[in-house]
């Protein structure tokens, strides 16, 4: 070769290299030892523009430190806990993960709850047996484990679903807490005892550090929890209304579910985890996810405007804040991915709502379905106490053989209710499974449509008015296609993400995919979600 030859030859080994660096393939990321996925249930987008301004600990460190998308939203209609965790670990809507609620009536089956399975016993204490095969698809930590055998998958939560949800059928361990005993429990689909070092942490009885512990405000302010809340009693709200909030000596395992206190505990299991070096310890990546269920609890029943509301979130940003250092500590947050997000937002309080001039009600869904009887009659399909399995809420579900008895199909007796539902009072809109399943249905329809799984859906399903709740007598909930109840934080932060504000549309369903190109794998993505690449570090790392 002349010496020219050998020259253009190392310029063309030169480019190509350079050229490697910038379009760096997925698998080339250097793999974070651990990943943090935290689910904070019921957590509004705008908690954190809100209480930026309080934060000492985990939600400043994840801002200041991490990829920020404040426009994101979920791209369904049922945002409801069950679904939303689903969709966390799998990146699927559910649509095709089925999990399609929190629970559904299904053919041969009646009433199913999401994680329910009679074959498997709980572990650890009291409690039902439960497993995640109403699944249907991989979540990430199933896949991690798929492509590398020495990684470990735990998850924690208040609540059986989250853990198990977000945990998938291959992991090491999902584990919530069990009111019976004030202890986190599991199933024996995951295994016939618990870990050693959670059999420890039971054995110090977590709970009962809370027993006659006054839940009272975290900074002794008044004036800055009404300037940035409301006043501390207000109407609509339910159980105890004002601080402090007393929790009883005996029986008090009951009520930690809507105080701060259940993330403590979550958190807590967490950190014996890691400091057991039970996460974080592997040769291949581990995932530990958390499912943080205080603010729905605390949500629920005062409202997210609330003063409860604001003292429980600061409590969880100092609570994430010592998650974080302990990660450090234990695997260094140069090893480590952290994302946050939420199952669901919430409508606020309708009596807040109606005392800022909002034009919003407590809809009375079980008048609606009473008054719908005579026109069920009227479709050929009564009498409705035969014919309708369910109606509840926003849903109806047939009873398909009283219907076949009567001649009419489903399809005739749906599209017949639903032109009356229509054009009743707080309506705005109808979807029927026939509809739903032809899709190619645009604005709100497209979300119900990202929502149906055939077997599991409702037949029938109300969008009510914005600001029609259906919840009646006091607190308030979630579950509609609206944007309160869908728009969620989605914040990255860690090994393999660069920092800043990210204005581009996003979702929690863009996570998965986004943290399985770091660890150097795909998820299968939905045609509507994306990997957000704008946050990626590029090149070699």
């Amino acid at each position: 070769m002349s010496p020219r030859a050998h020259w253009l030859a190392w310029l063309a080994l030169l480019a190509a290299l350079a050229l490697a660096a910038v379009f760096q393939p997925a698998g080339r990321f250097r793999a974070p030892k651990l990943v943090v996925l935290l689910a904070v249930d019921q957590l509004r987008a705008d908690y954190l523009e809100r209480f930026r301004d309080q934060y000492q600990g985990g939600f400043r460190w994840l801002l200041e430190n991490g990829a920020h998308f404040p426009n994101a939203a979920y791209r369904h209609a049922s945002t409801v806990t069950g679904a939303g965790h689903a969709t966390i670990s799998t990146g699927l809507h559910p649509s095709n993960h089925g999990i399609v609620g929190n629970s559904w009536r299904e053919s041969g089956r009646g009433a199913v709850y999401c994680v329910e399975d009679e074959r498997y016993l709980a572990v650890g204490g009291p409690g039902d047996g439960a497993s995640p095969l109403n699944l249907l698809y991989d979540t990430l930590g199933d896949r991690l484990k798929a492509h590398h055998r020495s990684s470990r998958v735990y998850s924690f939560s208040t609540k059986d679903r989250s853990a198990i949800l977000l945990a998938g059928r291959d992991a090491d361990g999902a584990f919530w807490y069990e009111p019976d005993c004030g202890c986190l429990v599991s199933s024996s689909y995951y295994g016939d005892s618990l870990p050693a070092w959670l059999t420890e942490f039971n054995g110090a009885r977590p709970a009962a550090v809370y027993g006659g512990r006054d839940w009272n405000k975290l900074v002794d302010d008044d004036e800055l929890y009404e300037r940035m809340s409301r006043a501390d009693r207000f109407r609509g709200e339910g159980g105890e209304t004002v601080f402090p909030h007393g929790r009883p000596e005996h029986g008090f395992e009951d009520t930690l579910a809507a105080t701060p206190f259940s993330d403590e505990i979550t958190l807590a299991a967490a950190l014996a985890a890691l400091r057991a070096g039970a996460i974080g310890a592997h040769e291949g990546p581990d995932l530990l996810a958390l499912g943080l269920s205080a603010t729905d609890g605390v949500g629920h029943r005062y409202g997210p405007f609330s003063q409860e509301a604001m003292d429980n979130h600061l409590r969880l940003d100092r609570g994430l804040g010592r998650l974080i250092e302990a990660v450090d500590e234990a695997v260094g947050l140069e090893n480590t991915v952290f994302a946050l997000t939420a199952d669901h937002g919430a409508v606020p309080l309708v009596e807040h709502l109606q005392a800022e001039g909002f034009d919003a009600e407590r809809f009375d869904a079980a008048a609606l379905w009473r008054s719908a009887e005579p026109e069920i009659d009227n479709c050929g399909a009564g009498p409705a106490i035969e014919t309708v399995e369910r109606a509840s809420g926003a849903q109806l579900y047939w009873n398909d053989r009283a219907l076949r008895d009567r001649s009419i199909t489903r399809s005739q007796a749906s599209s017949c209710l639903a032109a009356w539902l229509s054009r009743q009072r707080g309506v705005e809109s109808v979807h029927t499974a026939e509809r739903l399943a032809a899709g190619g249905g645009g604005g709100t329809a497209k979300f119900f449509e990202n929502s149906f799984f055939a077997p599991r859906s409702p037949h029938i399903q109300l969008h009510l008015r914005k600001y029609f709740y259906t919840g009646t007598g006091t607190g308030t909930g979630h579950g509609s296609a609206h944007l309160y109840d869908r728009e969620v934080p989605v914040l990255l932060a860690g090994a393999g993400i660069a920092s800043g504000r990210y204005p581009g549309k996003a979702g929690p369903e863009d996570i998965v995919p986004t943290l399985a190109t770091i660890l150097g794998f795909e998820m299968r993505r939905e045609p509507d979600s994306r990997v957000l690449r704008e946050a990626l570090v590029r090149g070699p790392r």
